[in-house]
């Protein structure tokens, strides 16, 4: 599988969609934080996260603190409601909800990007 990211800002919605695929090494991961950091810089605050790693592979320790890297500035940024689609990524799952357990923020987790979407629709 090869890597794959699409990390977006739909300013209409005030939603930031993340879709993360594959092994990232230290170098990548730290661009894939970076480009997260950007997207989400141009939400207003109170902006919903969707974020996709059905095919997200466990990064390294490093990699780990990158993702931590981003959810601190998310948080920071006004990030109100996050929402994993996580599919079969029991352990990607895990790697993220310790980084987000560890700054108190909640997420929810969704099957498919289309259920984020109708959750935080409200419908």
């Amino acid at each position: 599988m090869a890597n794959q990211v699409d990390i977006r800002a739909d300013i209409v919605k005030n939603r930031l969609y993340m879709h993360i695929q594959g092994f990232f090494p230290d170098d990548e991961a730290r661009k894939v934080a970076d480009i997260g950091i950007a997207e989400a810089s141009k939400l207003k605050p109170g902006f919903d996260i969707v974020n996709n790693i059905t095919g997200f592979k466990p990064t390294l320790p490093k990699g780990a603190e990158e993702i931590k890297r981003a959810l601190i500035f998310v948080k920071q940024h006004g990030a109100r409601r996050i929402i994993r689609v996580t599919g079969e990524a029991v352990i990607s799952e895990a790697q993220f909800s310790r980084q987000s357990k560890d700054l108190n923020m909640h997420v929810d987790t969704a099957s498919t990007v289309e259920e984020a979407d109708r959750i935080l629709d409200g419908k």
